[in-house]
């Protein structure tokens, strides 16, 4: 993938436009940035190619299905296993909506979405009794101002941010 600096203003317009609604019309999507339909979507499709645009998709209400708890484990490895993978046995988790791998005194950092205490309590069994997870620090979340901003295209103006 290009680096930042190298995308073009009008691909960056687009891609703001679509972090804001990825179901617009092409048309729609052209006609706010300046262009036609047809080159809307000559240009979404070469992003597409180039993997600046990995996808689509609904943002689904985790607290309207019913997962109520959000939570961010910390985990370290035992020691003499750091070299061992552990994001494979993580997705094996079907609560651990996110899996990182950090650098600092943990090793993983897990965001899990849970249906109250009792059911974060049985998925931090199933993360503690993965194979080389040596400890485990969870944080639970009472509130959040906001998740899943657009991703900045344009570090000086701040383009591309929420709107």
């Amino acid at each position: 993938m290009p680096p930042r600096d190298q995308l073009k203003d009008i691909d960056a317009r687009i891609l703001a436009v679509l972090q804001r609604d990825g179901r617009k019309p092409y048309a729609d999507v052209g006609a706010e940035v300046g262009i036609s339909g047809p080159s809307a979507y000559d240009r979404i499709k070469k992003l597409e190619a180039r993997g600046v645009i990995r996808g689509y998709a609904a943002q689904v209400d985790p607290v309207a299905l019913g997962f109520g708890i959000l939570a961010f484990t910390w985990i370290t490895q035992a020691p003499g296993t750091t070299a061992t993978d552990l994001t494979g046995d993580f997705a094996r988790i079907p609560e651990i909506e996110e899996c990182h791998h950090v650098a600092g005194d943990a090793d993983y950092l897990l965001k899990i979405r849970a249906l109250d205490t009792r059911d974060l309590e049985r998925v931090l069994h199933a993360v503690q009794a993965t194979r080389h997870v040596f400890t485990t620090e969870t944080d639970v979340v009472f509130s959040t101002a906001f998740e899943r901003r657009p991703v900045r295209h344009d570090r000086e103006t701040g383009e591309g941010g929420p709107a």
